[in-house]
């Protein structure tokens, strides 16, 4: 049996977007670069792979030398993150409720 939804539900779905990774972590050798590692474990999605170095200097900052992406050391176990690192919602607490998980954040009206 199936249920239709109405207009004013879909509008308040939201699209969560994980990493399509294999492996949960990396460990970095001399002379690798993070756009390397990103490449390898995202090829051909140049968007995704930015977004993905950011998350892994995040969950990482032992790993690189200021937090700069272009400055890792080599030697260091990288742990990679299953989904897309969202920002804080900004929802109004009075009309929403955010729902935290592993692979992202959802927001429901009250």
């Amino acid at each position: 049996m199936c249920c239709l939804l109405s207009a004013s539900v879909l509008a308040e779905s939201k699209r969560i977007e994980v990493y399509p990774l294999s492996q949960q972590y990396h460990d970095t050798r001399e002379g690798e670069t993070l756009g390397e590692i990103a490449a390898s474990l995202l090829p051909n999605n140049p968007g995704m792979q930015q977004r993905l170095m950011q998350d892994i200097v995040r969950l990482n900052p032992q790993a690189f030398m200021d937090n700069n992406p272009n400055r890792m050391l080599a030697g260091k176990r990288l742990w990679l993150p299953s989904g897309l690192h969202q920002p804080d919602s900004k929802a109004d607490p009075r009309h929403y409720t955010v729902e935290s998980f592993s692979w992202g954040n959802v927001k429901r009206p009250k």
